[in-house]
């Protein structure tokens, strides 16, 4: 009898969990659902254990739907919805894919306020945690097919006034860390359509890669 009124009690427990975690998530959603683009700056940091080998870099990411500009030192991911440029600064190149071809699975920066509307299990890490004296939920996303994605678990941390992301983590099935701190967000700021397709004019003596078939 007592190890039944444990079980019903952890099965309460794991209940409330999920019904809290969606409630935020649902918060989120909704609000993402009314901005039409978003920018942010952000600082990654990315640890492999492999090499014991810690990088870290700042960046910036513009979002409109499906459409995204990523922009880091070395290089710039664009991509309209459907082709993915990336460019090499250090060796002015720069690639060209489908997006189908390249996503495989990966954590796509058009998805960071949609991602757990499908396809994924959601928990309640923690009701009061503080991300640089920010108050945030800890909430932990798993997918159901892990197969499919080359991540096992993302880790986002909500601001609990603005109901907006301040952190992300990513862990991969290598085991690889990889941690977003998100600052300076803006919603509906101007972008134009331009900005996600890359401008080989502006870029002189690029040598263009085609992997598209």
């Amino acid at each position: 009898m007592k190890n039944l009124l444990l079980a019903f009690a952890l099965l309460a427990t794991f209940s409330l969990q999920a019904q809290t975690s969606k409630e935020i998530l649902d918060k989120i959603s909704t609000k993402a659902k009314s901005w039409a683009t978003t920018s942010s700056d952000f600082s990654s940091e990315l640890s492999n254990p492999k090499t014991g080998k810690v990088t870290k870099q700042n960046g910036t990411v513009k979002v409109k739907g499906k459409k995204y500009q990523l922009a880091l030192p070395d290089y710039s991911v664009y991509c309209d919805g459907a082709t993915v440029w990336t460019y090499n600064k250090k060796s002015n190149s720069c690639s060209i894919d489908n997006l189908a071809d390249v996503k495989d699975g990966g954590f796509d920066p058009s998805e960071m306020y949609t991602i757990w509307n499908k396809d994924f299990k959601h928990e309640m890490k923690n009701t009061n945690a503080t991300i640089d004296g920010i108050a945030c939920y800890e909430i932990a996303l798993y997918p159901i097919n892990p197969k499919s994605k080359s991540f096992h678990t993302v880790t986002l941390y909500v601001d609990k006034s603005k109901m907006e992301l301040v952190k992300v983590n990513v862990k991969t099935r290598e085991n690889a860390d990889v941690t977003y701190k998100i600052k300076n967000f803006k919603a509906n700021p101007a972008i134009n359509d331009g900005d996600f397709k890359f401008n080989q004019a502006g870029f002189p003596g690029v040598k263009m890669v085609d992997n598209r078939l």
